[in-house]
């Protein structure tokens, strides 16, 4: 062959995913209006540039003194292919009202998005002066904003509208042992994971910055993992630290600190109290996410994010596969009055094979099954009563290794 320069196209280095249903999200923040954004209206974002025909910019963030290029750009480098439902509010309007259910917040929005959102945050960008009260270690806002939350959640399940909600746990105090139990809430809140995850060169760049939490880019991460993926996995694409964007060089806390100020016994405290947060990993480069804490009994069966958007995917696909039989006929035994036979292994079988895409996409182990009891009286109730049930996939966050030496002289 004669001498040459041969040219290969890459693939792949822009980091685009194959868009998924499964990325939709939506953020509620505090902005200020100018131009070509109202506040209080919804808006549709596919792309980093639909976000700067907003006029929002870096140079909006530092003329208004707010996090809110920032945040959509964290969503949009973590994963280009993400869709974000965006509302931006005035900057009197606090966390917790933006997650209740009554107001036309977060609600109007995950309305607006007819179901589509799988994930949800609000994030607060007070006004220059701003003081946080504190209670239980956090900023009063944030606590108020986990019971929120959950309501909402609640709201939207009766609407079939399921949704995972990020709190912003801001102005942590940094004194683990004093800090909320999220895990031992007096109302449980499964559909809530607390951050109190920062990226410190953030948190240090203003006073108003000081008490964020980075909700934005757990988000993102939530975005691009498969449904029953934690996002702390020791992965490269779960490492936080992106060294081109800059992005948790130095990593910390919603109390303004970096994580080198604290102890392996806070962090121990911390995780068992279900924050979000982020840490190093002996024999690995980088930043990871602890664990996907909900604020639920850690015996839940959705005390982790994995859990409940791996359910909510379940009961998304169960539900389309029955719609279209809702008011439709039912065969009965014209002696008996019992369900035909024939009728619940056709129904059972539509029910199984709902989940057919979550088992091939490794999102259930398997173990899909369907029930039926023949015996309802559906003459007489209308209503049939159907069950269905599937395996989980097992996330390993313990793994012992047994490890020595050998002798082989000692086997003879």
């Amino acid at each position: 062959m004669r001498p040459q320069l041969t040219i290969n196209k890459l693939q792949g280095t822009l980091g685009r995913r194959e868009p998924s249903a499964t990325m939709t999200s939506a953020i509620v923040m505090n902005a200020v209006a100018n131009t070509s954004m109202e506040l209080n209206k919804v808006y549709e974002l596919n792309s980093l540039q639909d976000v700067e025909l907003l006029g929002l910019s870096d140079q909006y963030d530092t003329d208004n003194t707010v996090l809110v290029y920032h945040r959509l750009y964290r969503l949009f480098t973590w994963n280009p292919s993400i869709k974000v439902w965006f509302m931006p509010v005035s900057q009197t309007v606090t966390m917790a009202d933006m997650w209740d259910k009554d107001n036309e917040y977060m609600a109007k929005v995950l309305r607006n998005a007819n179901g589509e959102v799988r994930q949800a945050t609000c994030a607060l960008n007070p006004v220059d002066g701003y003081s946080a009260t504190i209670v239980k270690g956090f900023d009063e806002d944030s606590i108020d904003s986990i019971l929120k939350a959950q309501e909402l959640a609640n709201h939207e399940f009766q609407k079939h509208r399921n949704t995972l909600m990020l709190v912003e746990c801001r102005s942590f105090t940094g004194t683990a042992t004093a800090s909320e139990n999220f895990r031992d809430l007096t109302t449980e809140c499964p559909d809530v994971m607390p951050i109190t995850l920062a990226d410190n060169d953030i948190s240090v760049k203003n006073d108003l910055y000081k008490g964020y939490a980075a909700v934005e880019d757990v988000m993102a991460f939530l975005s691009f993992a498969s449904v029953s993926q934690n996002i702390g996995e020791h992965q490269p694409e779960f490492n936080l630290v992106n060294e081109f964007e800059r992005f948790f060089i130095k990593a910390g806390l919603s109390s303004g600190k970096p994580i080198t100020e604290y102890t392996d016994s806070d962090f121990d405290v911390l995780n068992e109290h279900g924050h979000v947060f982020a840490t190093t990993v002996n024999g690995i480069t980088g930043l990871f996410i602890v664990d996907s804490h909900t604020a639920a009994k850690i015996s839940s069966d959705y005390a982790y994010a994995e859990n409940v958007r791996s359910i909510n995917e379940m009961i998304r696909a169960g539900r389309a596969a029955l719609l279209p039989r809702v008011k439709g006929r039912i065969a009965v035994d014209p002696s008996t009055g019992k369900i035909d036979s024939n009728q619940i292994k056709e129904l059972e079988a539509v029910l199984v094979a709902s989940q057919d895409e979550l088992v091939r996409n490794a999102d259930l182990s398997g173990g899909v099954d369907a029930y039926i009891n023949p015996d309802q009286d559906i003459l007489a109730t209308s209503e049939l009563l159907t069950q269905l049930v599937a395996v989980p996939q097992a996330i390993g966050r313990q793994i012992k290794l047994n490890i020595g030496f050998n002798n082989p002289k000692n086997a003879s």
